[in-house]
């Protein structure tokens, strides 16, 4: 006797209980990751399940009707993810202009433009390896990009699909299954995805974790699950191998997926090499838990996964997902502070309640709309206009914000036409007051801060750069001839360094590398392969030994940067082999950093008549591990440059001072107020030179 054919379940609740899982350790990673250090892999799972689903879909039409009907396929998505996505948008669009300082109006801007057109994930990508952008403040926006990939992949992977087909026929004519050419193809994208996105990682660009070719893997695996599963004919329910159709086989593969998602979830971290192949743990462990399908018995997950609270964060996930992001991003804005456990559970609930109603009022309606769902032409129109909608309003911020910008920038220029004497740093002698009296604009104007900075080009080397440049600034033949050497932490001092060597004739030499500080150990973010640092500062050193003309070198570091162990042994190490060599050599201690965790120059936006709250107490102001001090202890021939006094007054680090802002970001100091330093900078500068017997050349 044979069995009845059984035909295909409807609903698949272990595939609504991972999305409840996936979507609920990316919300625990956002509000608590101390607690769920790897959550961001809740990515990685609805990356898998939207692949086997998507691909499901489309084997099911081909096998139905020999056909993709792509306008048909796209406008089902646009009905399913642009509605809720959409109100989204807006709705941070208008909170932004009502409540965000008007700094952040034109970057929340180009990221409504960006989501709007599902490629988020590679603005992000460009930011994540423009070092001046990396460390930019996160917008209510840039969780889109995870939604930029699927889209990305919906737009293409349809027509991949056609491509394989019409291959499997050309090439086997006589079947009409077209399997195998499916099944190569999609193996081929699983291959060679993964191997681009283990290079990226390996290589330690940032852009691995956005860009599409490195994680439509993920996808494509779960397309390979579904290919695997489908049965031959249409209308029948899924295959299952063979292996797996026992009750106690299927109960272990679910309890072993759910177990590998966990893993993940609780054991990566800030220091995982991610995506590459730590990545395919979850993936696996997803796609593990679909395989295994419908478990029943004492020990099987099947009666959890289909508890009404699973269920329901499962079907409200995309929304919920679409709202965390804002609201937390929005709450930080306010607080400044990361929530408490309390307040974690307050967002969490608000989440939630608009994760229903954006289901239930938005998602649902739409999906179902008789005026759409009738007909693909007219979905695909009303998206076109939606989106042109919210193009047009993604540039009212940017707008809005250059108009207010303008303003400024002419009280700027009126200011800086004829500056106060106590101007910045002059003012600390008068106990730094934020404001000269009579003067209320601050300089650079907040919003153009950002670009406040000295602009060097090729003379300052990216993090993944494998040398350092040399560049040559000031007198061609100076009276003495002074280098500057680190990393960015060095590069902020390069305008009070330039100042003075022009005011005393002397030639200037760069040695500036982003994220290297001049040193012999090496930083964690080296050994892990983001950077490349160790073998660019061994020959920045025998360059200014070999030339023989040096006589001092200038040098900071960033204190932030985590060091391999040794620090201070690695700087006093090449401080040793300059001052052996007849260089002398003068490492400036760290500078302090703002006080809050928004960015400075949107903190004074939003606090004009309150600067004091933007600054911060000396005892946290500066980095933990600045090892000047203790790297000079053991190379005592240096002269320490000690410039705290300059950023900070009565135990208080302001941040404005003297209508100048101290900080361009979240811890680099502004062109401007290093141009107001420069004379003090000088000074000290002479007088170290002189005590080292350089001063008859230092005049």
């Amino acid at each position: 006797m044979t069995a009845e054919p059984k035909l295909p379940r409807s609903v698949l609740p272990e595939v609504q209980s991972l999305r409840a899982v996936a979507v609920l350790l990316v919300l625990a990673y956002h509000l608590a990751p101390q607690l769920v250090p790897g959550g961001f892999i809740g990515v990685d799972v609805f990356f898998a399940i939207s692949g086997f689903l998507i691909t499901g879909h489309l084997l099911r039409e081909v096998r139905r009707t020999g056909r993709i009907d792509l306008p048909g396929f796209w406008a089902a998505r646009v009905r399913r993810i642009l509605p809720a996505a959409v109100v989204v948008i807006i709705a941070v669009l208008g909170a932004t202009l009502a409540f965000l300082p008007p700094t952040q109006w034109k970057t929340v801007g180009i990221a409504a433009l960006a989501a709007a057109f599902s490629v988020e994930n590679w603005v992000l990508a460009a930011d994540s390896v423009d070092y001046l952008a990396a460390d930019s403040a996160p917008t209510a926006l840039n969780h889109f990009w995870s939604l930029g990939v699927e889209e990305q992949f919906y737009l293409a992977w349809p027509l991949l699909v056609l491509l394989a087909v019409w291959l499997g026929r050309l090439r086997w004519p006589a079947r009409s299954d077209p399997r195998i050419a499916l099944l190569l193809v999609f193996g081929a994208v699983v291959v060679g995805s993964l191997a681009y996105s283990m290079v990226l990682v390996g290589s330690g660009n940032p852009a691995a974790y956005f860009v599409t070719p490195a994680r439509v893997w993920e996808l494509a695996a779960g397309g390979l699950l579904a290919l695997l599963l489908a049965p031959r004919e249409p209308g029948l329910e899924r295959r299952a191998w063979h292996r797996f159709r026992a009750t106690g086989a299927r109960t272990a593969l679910a309890w072993a997926g759910f177990a590998a998602i966990a893993a993940a979830a609780f054991g990566f971290g800030a220091a995982t090499p991610f995506p590459g192949l730590s990545a395919a743990l979850p993936v696996a462990g997803t796609l593990a838990v679909i395989l295994a399908g419908e478990t029943r018995g004492v020990l099987a997950p099947q009666k959890i996964l289909e508890l009404s609270p699973v269920q329901w964060v499962g079907n409200v996930s995309y929304s919920l997902y679409l709202w965390h992001w804002p609201v937390l991003i929005f709450f930080l804005n306010f607080s400044g502070s990361e929530p408490d456990p309390a307040q974690g559970t307050g967002l969490l609930v608000l989440s939630l309640l608009l994760a229903g109603a954006s289901h239930r009022w938005i998602e649902t309606p739409v999906r179902t709309l008789a005026p759409l769902a009738s007909s693909k032409w007219r979905t695909l129109g009303a998206g076109a206009v939606v989106v042109a909608l919210v193009t047009a309003m993604s540039f009212a911020p940017g707008t809005l914000a250059q108009r207010d910008t303008a303003e400024q920038e002419g009280a700027a220029a009126t200011l800086l036409a004829a500056p106060p004497p106590e101007l910045g740093a002059a003012s600390i002698p008068d106990g730094a007051p934020p404001y000269l009296p009579g003067k209320k604009q601050i300089i650079p104007v907040p919003a153009d801060a950002e670009r406040d900075r000295p602009h060097l080009g090729e003379c300052v080397q990216k993090p993944d750069s494998p040398v350092t440049r040399e560049c040559t600034m000031g007198a061609a033949d100076g009276t003495l001839t002074i280098a500057l050497v680190g990393d960015s932490h060095a590069t902020h001092w390069y305008r009070a360094v330039e100042a003075t060597a022009k005011e005393h004739g002397w030639t200037l030499l760069t040695y500036l590398k982003n994220s290297c500080p001049f040193t012999a150990t090496e930083r964690i973010a080296e050994k892990n392969g983001r950077i490349s640092c160790h073998q660019a500062n061994e020959d920045t050193l025998k360059r200014i030994i070999s030339r023989g003309d040096v006589d001092a070198v200038v040098t900071s570091h960033w204190a932030g940067a985590v060091l391999d162990k040794g620090a201070a042994e690695g700087f006093a190490d090449y401080w040793g082999k300059l001052e052996d060599a007849g260089i002398k050599v003068y490492p400036i201690i760290d500078t302090p950093r703002p006080g809050t965790r928004v960015f400075a120059r949107d903190c004074v936006v939003q606090h004009p008549d309150d600067l004091e709250s933007c600054g911060a107490p000396a005892t946290s102001a500066f980095e933990a591990n600045d090892f000047t001090l203790a790297a000079a202890k053991r190379e005592p021939r240096v002269g320490v440059l000690d410039f705290s006094d300059q950023f900070c007054v009565g135990g208080f680090c302001p941040a404005v001072i003297g209508n100048v802002l101290v900080y361009r970001d979240k811890h680099h100091i502004s062109d401007t107020y290093m141009r107001t330093l420069a004379p003090v900078f000088g000074a000290r500068l002479e007088a170290k030179l002189r005590a080292d017997g350089l001063d008859d050349r230092a005049r």
